[in-house]
């Protein structure tokens, strides 16, 4: 019976609960915007060479590895949509020391009025489109 032991009664793994590690991450480089149950979405307007980009950074549950498509994003405001293309067509996320918790970079070209609209805070929800996927956020 000892041997069976050692086989079928192996030390049970911690479960790790995502959700309370990413409550505890404090993202510096960029601004918190919008969140659902499992992820935040940090952003930054920034500009290169004149022109406005949109810096993203998606913290949570969400793995996305996509090659070749990129993504994309939507700004819902009350009676417009803002859809902007990602600025690569690879869209990798990265995990975080092996937590479960991965770390998903993207960028966005934009104009100046997009980015007007959406520093506005009149945004009420934000959508990623990775593929067949939608992952959907209320502003915060």
């Amino acid at each position: 019976m000892g041997i069976f032991n050692k086989l079928f009664n192996k030390k049970n793994k911690e479960v790790v609960n995502t959700s309370d590690i990413i409550k505890d991450i404090d993202y510096k480089e960029g601004t918190l915007f919008a969140q659902n149950d499992t992820n935040k979405i940090y952003i930054d307007i920034e500009e290169l060479g004149g022109f406005p980009y949109l810096k993203t950074v998606l913290i949570g549950d969400t793995k996305v590895n996509i090659k070749r498509k990129g993504c994309s994003i939507s700004f819902i405001l009350n009676n417009e949509e803002i859809l902007l293309d990602s600025d690569n067509t690879t869209v990798e996320s990265n995990q975080i020391n092996k937590s479960g918790v991965h770390y998903t970079p993207i960028d966005f070209e934009l104009d100046e009025e997009q980015a007007k609209k959406i520093q506005s805070h009149k945004v009420t929800e934000v959508k990623y489109t990775f593929k067949n996927t939608i992952l959907t956020f209320k502003t915060v």
